[in-house]
């Protein structure tokens, strides 16, 4: 593995052995009761305030607690090793040899052709492993990076490229680096109908699928496989992870899937209620075939498998070890799309087939999968909160009663808030502000996405970083509109405190709503500035590189 690859590695077993920690039943105890407590204070009859921001800001919360609540119940069961007996005994005769790790040790030593060409056996019987690489326009650079290192994976596979951009560049590609190629006649029903084209002309008893800027650890088989003793078992997910925290987006974004990831999915095993994220999984064809190939009815194809494979009785499995390495989106623009298409197919999700009303589901798992698909409902409950203090400050309408002392308020709020800090800083070693501030500057994207979900207004696949020089204010027009609008509402605050020489909460709530704003808004200037400046250097090459030509073609005509 590369050394940023090992860095995260560390990062989650670091994790893992947090959250066996009794520190953490601790957190969770003290977030969970504080949660009551809070919720107890909004009911009070005596802290009521107006009854306009008052129903706004009872929504928003009562939203957050129990999304809070869904999460604390899964974290806290989220202490468990799926690798039992049968794993590793199935792990140690993976390649038909006395003792699995020698077994790794010996690949290791030998070269790559031969270290691919070891077959793989489940049951005692040799086993085909096909795997995939969906692409779509991704750079060719990424595609050739991610074909490579999936070729090299240790076990007999067939590695395949997945063409639906129908690139000759990309077929010459898997030529040269010497994996298959696949491109389907009709391209339909996005990468749900990539793969199951590709799994009517394979015949792999299992397939890996890796996204195109997803490079896989060469081991990713050797510890996924042997979960397959379990005939019941439909597919093994194992964590999206990046290397490229180069700017203020990839760092947020990086950090708010490291959350999800090292926290939420883990758990969701105790519940046979982990789901596919369509990369870096690997599926048993089988069970596959059994629901009618992956999901094609949304965007969201890896949720919708996952639910569907579950409702017909199917296991699945979460390791957190990281076994492929990939790319966050970079620019404003990418993250956007990401966000708004992972926002649609999970709201679609909720409005189509609500998983509360999935009668072949376990309670726990309707649970579970409530709290993924209705999760983007944070949008709303960030704009109710926001309307708060602008209410006030207008309007002289405030959701508490204004009799309560605000240290009262301070307490009661920090209970529930200040203890998921905590719970960020033990368990993940930090706290990115940037994290906070990128997911509250969301909220326009994700109501977005629930009205397109409920319109059912399509929303086209976008590789996540191919090159592009869009204006990010495209993208983040209503957060500047958000922006400015705070901002007016500090000034207005501002003169109304001088006024009256009485402090408000309200206004310093404000104040640090436009902070976060502003400090969007300026990352987009500078976003924007770069794209100009790459924009112009561009330009400066191309007119080189006509230049050039020109030269070349003036100098054969003389000879």
């Amino acid at each position: 593995m590369s050394k940023p690859t090992e860095n995260l590695q560390d990062s989650a077993n670091r994790i893992e052995k947090q959250l066996t920690s009794p520190t953490v039943t601790l957190i969770l105890t003290g977030a969970t009761i504080g949660a009551f407590i809070y919720l107890n204070y909004l009911l009070q009859p005596a802290y009521r305030g107006d009854p306009l921001p008052y129903t706004l800001a009872l929504v928003a919360e009562i939203f957050i607690i129990i999304q809070g609540l869904l999460s604390f119940w899964t974290i806290l069961s989220g202490r468990m090793n799926p690798r039992n007996y049968e794993y590793h005994s199935a792990q140690a005769k993976l390649y038909n040899e006395a003792v699995g790790k020698s077994a790794i040790s010996i690949l290791k030593k030998q070269d790559a052709e031969i270290s691919r060409t070891v077959p793989m056996y489940v049951h005692r019987k040799a086993i085909k492993v096909d795997v995939y690489i969906p692409v779509y326009g991704e750079p060719i650079e990424e595609i050739k990076a991610t074909a490579i290192a999936a070729k090299n994976i240790y076990g007999k596979h067939k590695t395949l490229i997945l063409d639906d951009g129908d690139s000759d560049e990309v077929k010459a590609l898997a030529k040269k680096v010497g994996v298959g190629y696949i491109r389907r006649p009709v391209h339909n029903n996005a990468k749900a109908g990539n793969i199951n084209y590709a799994l009517s002309v394979t015949d792999g008893d299992f397939y890996l699928i890796l996204d195109a800027d997803f490079v896989a650890d060469p081991t990713i088989l050797y510890e996924t496989i042997p979960f397959f003793e379990n005939d019941n078992l439909a597919f093994v997910q194992t964590p999206q992870f990046y290397d490229n925290q180069n700017n203020f987006v990839s760092t947020a974004a990086n950090f708010m899937q490291n959350v999800f990831y090292s926290l939420i999915q883990s758990g969701k095993n105790r519940f046979n209620a982990a789901f596919c994220v369509g990369t870096n999984v690997v599926f048993r064809r089988k069970a596959v075939e059994s629901i009618g190939g992956m999901v094609t009815k949304s965007k969201s194809e890896d949720i919708w498998t996952s639910l569907h494979l579950h409702e017909k009785g199917y296991d699945s499995v979460y390791i957190p070890t990281v076994l492929a390495v990939g790319k966050t989106p970079e620019t404003l623009m990418a993250y956007s799309k990401q966000q708004l298409r992972w926002a649609t197919g999970s709201f679609e999700i909720f409005l189509r087939s609500n998983p509360l009303t999935r009668r072949h589901l376990t309670i726990d798992q309707r649970l579970q999968y409530f709290a993924t698909t209705s999760y983007y409902f944070i949008g709303f409950s960030v704009l109710l909160l926001l309307l708060l203090p602008p209410l006030q400050i207008f309007f002289n309408l405030s959701p508490i009663a204004t009799t309560i002392p605000i240290w009262q308020w301070a307490l009661m709020y920090s209970g529930f808030y200040v203890s998921q800090l905590v719970l960020a800083f033990y368990t993940m070693g930090g706290f990115k502000f940037k994290t906070l501030m990128l997911s509250n500057v969301s909220f326009p994207i994700y109501i977005k996405a629930f009205f397109n979900a409920l319109t059912r207004r399509d929303q086209a696949w976008h590789a996540t970083n191919t090159i592009s020089y869009d204006s990010p204010f495209n993208y983040v027009r209503i957060q500047v509109y958000v922006f400015v609008f705070l901002l007016l509402t500090s000034i207005v605050g501002a003169i109304k405190a001088l006024y009256t020489d009485q402090f408000s909460i309200s206004l310093a709530w404000n104040a640090l709503n436009t902070f976060v704003f502003g400090y969007f808004v300026y990352m987009a200037l500078s976003e924007a500035r770069g794209l100009k400046k790459q924009r112009r250097q561009q330009k400066r090459e191309q007119k080189r590189e006509a230049k050039r030509s020109k030269t070349t073609v003036i100098t054969e005509g003389a000879i």
